[in-house]
């Protein structure tokens, strides 16, 4: 999955080392890249798309009125019919397809479909009516390149095919036109040539520039979200003991503060169990410091497996010493917890040793001795009450003979379940 991520972005490092030159760069991404640009623009730029082409559709028929004050009412009802009963339905239809978020080859097609029609049109209408007319066709041209190219943004392929069939089609208009003269014909053949070159650069440089941020944009995304994984890993380090891989005494002061006050407002009870593994400077002194690494880790997994709820918490309190937050818990329940995690320890046993070291004291097996105490908080209360009643109650177990579980009575003036 590291791997996967890092090789996306040393490709989209790549694309956009590419895009912030200055050479020429056709606007497409290598497949992988350009299936997710595509997954992720699809549905605005459809929806742009179909916004910007009710806005064609309706200055395309605005176009109506200079037919009507410019033409006999002849050449004005073909218009009419031409304008709002043939080309305006089917650029409707192009333009309600952007609905459906058609693939980009249908979406892109479709709207040089739509626009060079309405181009071609154009022609078609003012062809031969007289020079106001034909001029009139060249400037109604020219606008419907602007309007691809520019406002709609077609994809570069695409624009340039729009533009090269209107200019096809402003060519073979000027071969038949009979309004303007060859000098007339070849200026308006270079300002329809100027503004598709002009316009061509523009789409371009905004296609560029729109690819550019988006690269930008995955990269930062991609950025933040292993900063904050590692900005998680990093808190969950400082809140871990490394041996046990136990909350350690931070985090536990942290959670204690916070069940104490749930336990107020809730007014429920909250039980702690501190658990003393027995023996345990024995065990150092016969077998050294990383046996006795190995018999707290062996603990702390056991104590996980005690834990009833997800609320239940356990942590490393230090050296030998781990504890146990028990959460709208009442005494009797906290105590069983305790037993079982006594029995737990009992059976599972010390890890095994090395054969070649000396035989352990069979006097000493593998114990804890647990402190139960439940209070029931209030305002007037500090939560290190509790931990001093369960800290007390471990050792009466351990002087009682240890490997064995002890409660704490009800102390003055304090709201602790006996």
């Amino acid at each position: 999955m590291l791997q996967n991520k890092q090789v996306l972005l040393d490709l989209i490092n790549r694309q956009i080392r590419k895009l912030s030159g200055l050479r020429f760069w056709w606007p497409t991404f290598p497949e992988q890249l350009e299936e997710r640009f595509e997954r992720d623009t699809e549905e605005r730029r459809c929806r742009r798309l179909w916004l910007e082409g009710l806005i064609a559709i309706a200055l395309f028929d605005l176009f109506l009125i200079g037919d009507h004050l410019n033409s006999s009412p002849r050449e004005f009802w073909r218009a009419f019919v031409v304008r709002a009963l043939i080309v305006t339905p089917v650029c409707l239809i192009v333009n309600a397809s952007m609905l459906r978020k058609p693939g980009r080859v249908v979406r892109e097609s479709s709207i040089v479909l739509g626009a060079t029609i309405a181009g071609l049109t154009h022609l078609y209408l003012e062809s031969n009516r007289s020079i106001a007319a034909s001029a009139y066709a060249h400037l109604a041209v020219m606008a419907v390149i602007l309007f691809t190219n520019i406002v709609m943004r077609l994809q570069f392929p695409y624009a340039i095919a729009a533009s090269m069939i209107m200019l096809m089609g402003e060519s073979v208009f000027l071969h038949y036109d009979h309004m303007l003269s060859h000098d007339e014909k070849l200026v308006a053949m270079m300002m329809i040539a100027a503004v598709s070159l002009i316009t061509l650069v523009a789409n371009y440089s905004a296609i560029r520039e729109e690819r550019l941020n988006y690269l930008l944009s995955i990269r930062d995304e991609m950025l933040v979200k292993d900063l904050n994984r590692l900005n998680a890993q990093l808190v969950r380090h400082s809140e871990s003991d490394a041996l046990t891989g136990l909350a350690n005494r931070r985090s536990f002061d942290t959670q204690f503060a916070h069940l104490w006050k749930r336990a107020i407002v809730a007014s429920n009870a909250l039980s702690v169990i501190v658990v003393d593994v027995d023996n345990f400077k024995k065990l150092n002194d016969n077998y050294g410091h990383l046996y006795g690494d190995e018999v707290l880790r062996r603990i702390g997994s056991l104590l996980q497996q005690a834990l009833r709820a997800k609320d239940d918490f356990a942590a490393r309190y230090g050296g030998e010493e781990f504890i146990i937050l028990l959460p709208s818990t009442p005494l009797s329940a906290a105590a069983q917890v305790a037993e079982r995690l006594c029995k737990m320890v009992e059976l599972a046993g010390f890890p095994p040793l090395d054969p070649a070291q000396t035989p352990y004291n069979s006097n000493t097996t593998a114990t804890v001795s647990c402190g139960v105490a439940t209070a029931y908080p209030t305002l007037r209360e500090v939560p290190e009450q509790l931990l001093e009643a369960a800290d007390k109650a471990m050792y009466q177990a351990k002087a009682d003979g240890r490997n064995r579980v002890s409660c704490a009575p009800a102390l003055a003036g304090v709201s602790l379940s006996a």
